[in-house]
């Protein structure tokens, strides 16, 4: 799939692209293999056929760290759907404030199991799960979660891949907030998560921090579970929109792993 994404490249606008696809050059290695088809010459020629290898070899060696900063935003499906069962995803909680001691949860969906880092317990830990991690996904994360996270952990950037639904989402159609696109295409939550926000998550840490309401912790722990979980449904709609078929769990399978 990776391999398919043309728009990236010096002077290979969605035009072009279509008049490489009608001539059956619709991957990086047909091209390579055929230079002398290519519908252009001069300098687009020239830069595309001087890039390509080094997308090539970027992508035999499975640097999902190269594409997700290179790959043309309204392309970058093309990673989450190569690799779907590898992907791992998360979300934070913080206490509202922009800076400082912010962050009081994140919750990350890997290798089928929730991790759950709590702050003044095992924050810290997350890290170490980065670095297992092949891609990460999140929603907003690029203007949000990660900026947050680089903040409080005082690091340049994360190790992994990540690519931001919120962006795929807007590709497809899909528009609004997580919980807005949730109705949108028919996802709903457990009862009692229903109706609980991030104005709601701010109160709930502040409750548990002030008083020691283990009801209130726990509530915030499952909302921000919920909202990690509906990543994978959300991937998985966004890929059908793009005519891939992946395998995605249900909505009462996905939601049974909150137990």
């Amino acid at each position: 799939m990776i391999n398919q994404s043309l728009l990236h490249f010096t002077g290979i606008g969605r035009k072009n692209v279509e008049r490489l696809h009608a001539i059956g050059l619709t991957n990086w290695e047909s091209i390579l293999d055929n230079p002398d088809l290519l519908p252009f010459s001069g300098k687009i020629k020239a830069r595309l056929l001087s890039e390509l290898p080094i997308f090539l070899e970027n992508y035999e060696k499975r640097n999902l760290k190269f594409f997700a900063e290179k790959i043309h935003p309204s392309e970058k499906w093309t990673i989450l759907a190569e690799y779907f069962q590898e992907a791992s995803y998360f979300d934070i909680e913080t206490n509202g404030e922009s800076y400082g001691d912010n962050i009081t949860l994140i919750v990350c969906y890997h290798k089928g199991k929730l991790y759950k880092f709590l702050h003044g317990d095992n924050l810290e830990a997350f890290l170490d799960l980065l670095d297992d991690i092949t891609l990460l996904v999140s929603f907003n994360g690029t203007s949000f979660d990660v900026p947050m996270i680089q903040n409080y952990f005082h690091i340049p950037k994360i190790p992994c891949a990540h690519i931001d639904l919120r962006w795929l989402a807007y590709h497809v159609g899909f528009k609004g907030g997580l919980k807005e696109i949730e109705r949108s295409i028919g996802i709903r939550r457990p009862t009692n998560l229903v109706g609980i926000n991030g104005m709601d998550a701010i109160l709930l840490w502040a409750e548990w921090k002030h008083n020691r309401n283990e009801q209130a912790l726990n509530l915030l722990i499952h909302y921000c579970c919920a909202d990690v979980l509906s990543l994978q449904l959300l991937a998985g709609k966004i890929l059908e929109k793009q005519n891939v078929s992946v395998n995605f769990p249900n909505t009462e399978d996905i939601w049974s792993k909150l137990n």
